[in-house]
């Protein structure tokens, strides 16, 4: 059996082999600029939680520039459109090299400040140019090959997310990092960016549009997808879980940092091992998704992290099991969410029709957009507020919303074989057992969807 990346990397065609060799480059710039790192980097700056927050909103607040953005996406091509943007998110970012100079002029909100807006100048200039990136999917890869593509990427990402993590918690060791070894992730990451410019080029596809459509047209395109309403119905519960997932995310790794008080470089070495756990279960999550249908895969994968976040919650805050516990939670919440957004992902593009991708996939990035953006602002507030009962509300939340939403997408997403079974079923002792041994058995690779017969 071979591992995922190169199982799914063999069954793609050229133009998704390519698109995943960018997406590997692009995630080092990634997770070195807004990753973790940049919510330790903001906490070693003193900036207090909310701000933390705000910092994290800024790239699904600035998605919402996909609104005005998608006539670029007909009228220059993805492909074009993505060149500009991705080389422009990167000059602007390399604002941040002049930090040090905020420092020594002794105020630290001018310090805040250069991190807001090379961060905000990076978001925008990404939003600018991401509106691209699932139209240029929806062309190069095939409604069949779209489960197989959104799991390799994720393997793909985790493979990446698994150095940098280790490298970076090498960088970040000791009681107290220098603001030099943040800036030395920053110049790898903006480095990486540029980089990615050339892997971007050699992807076919991407051209402009042959139709051009009017403003008027391009509005009327938005408010089609917003009047389906089963699609409506599947944003909606979407966006709810994404929420859910975001207040556990939101709150995690400053929880480790403050809370728990481990050191930075623990904290990504914990994020590391998360990144290897998805790594591990990535393929047959995608499996099970083919198998039995996105609704079903979204109910588990949501199952599954509301148990996550339960697990952070019961953490105790003092003793060397905290370590092992906060790994546990952050490993169990990295595979149930990318298992998650795997599934969602596919029954996204499998109910977005070939007329009106631009609409529809426009459409679902406001949508989402909104759980990404305003849950981290909300966790920030409570948390900057309240302290460690802050911290808690947050878990509380998050396994509120992940089981509420499992329940949800049985009846909404439906795209599975067999009748959805009625909400008291579902919660019954006997079914909640069988359901935590069938998400066991997905993951560690048992289910028979797994089997290479099937």
């Amino acid at each position: 059996m071979q591992a995922p990346v190169i199982s799914g990397f063999r069954q793609l065609d050229p133009a998704p082999r390519r698109f995943l060799i960018f997406v590997a480059v692009n995630v080092v710039s990634w997770q070195n600029i807004v990753g973790p790192a940049m919510v330790l980097f903001a906490r070693k700056i003193d900036m207090p939680e909310f701000l933390v927050g705000l910092l994290i909103s800024f790239m699904p607040f600035a998605q919402l520039l996909v609104l005005v953005t998608m006539p670029l996406v007909t009228r220059l091509g993805p492909k074009r459109l993505m060149l500009w943007a991705w080389f422009s998110r990167n000059l602007i970012c390399c604002i941040v090299f002049t930090m040090p100079w905020a420092l020594r002029a002794g105020d630290r909100h001018m310090a805040w400040l250069v991190l807001i807006v090379a961060i905000l100048g990076f978001c925008i200039m990404r939003a600018m140019g991401s509106g691209g990136w699932l139209p240029w999917l929806h062309e190069i890869v095939s409604e069949d090959r779209r489960s197989v593509y959104f799991s390799t990427e994720t393997a793909v990402t985790q493979v990446i997310n698994i150095a940098i993590m280790f490298v970076q918690a090498w960088l970040l060791a000791g009681s107290d990092p220098s603001i030099a070894r943040f800036l030395i992730i920053y110049a790898i990451g903006i480095a990486m960016g540029f980089l990615s410019l050339t892997t971007l080029r050699r992807i076919h596809g991407g051209a402009p549009f042959a139709y051009r459509r009017s403003f008027a047209d391009e509005v009327r395109a938005y408010v089609t997808a917003f009047c389906n309403g089963p699609f409506l119905r599947f944003m909606l519960t979407a966006t709810f879980c994404i929420s859910g997932m975001s207040w556990f995310g939101s709150a995690a790794v400053m929880y480790i940092r403050d809370a728990l008080r481990l050191h930075d470089s623990m904290n990504m070495a914990i994020s590391g091992a998360a990144s290897v756990g998805v790594l591990l279960t990535i393929a047959p999550w995608g499996r099970f998704a083919e198998f039995s249908g996105s609704g079903r895969a979204m109910f588990k994968s949501l199952a599954g992290h509301g148990l996550a976040a339960l697990l952070m919650l019961l953490l105790p805050l003092d003793g060397p099991w905290r370590a092992i516990g906060a790994g546990a939670a952050m490993t169990l919440a990295g595979v149930f969410c990318a298992a998650f957004m795997v599934a969602v992902n596919r029954s996204m593009l499998n109910q977005t029709p070939e007329h009106n991708r631009i609409g529809y996939t426009a459409a679902w990035t406001v949508s989402t957009s909104m759980a990404y953006g305003i849950t981290p602002l909300l966790a920030g507030g409570i948390i900057e507020h309240f302290g460690l009962p802050g911290f808690r509300a947050c878990f509380t939340i998050a396994m509120t919303m992940c089981f509420a939403g499992a329940v949800l997408c049985l009846y909404v997403v439906r795209d599975g074989e067999g009748a959805r079974p009625h909400v008291f079923s579902v919660l019954h002792p006997v079914a909640l057992t069988r359901t935590l041994a069938r998400i066991t058995a997905i993951t560690l690779g048992l289910h028979e969807s797994n089997r290479e017969e099937k």
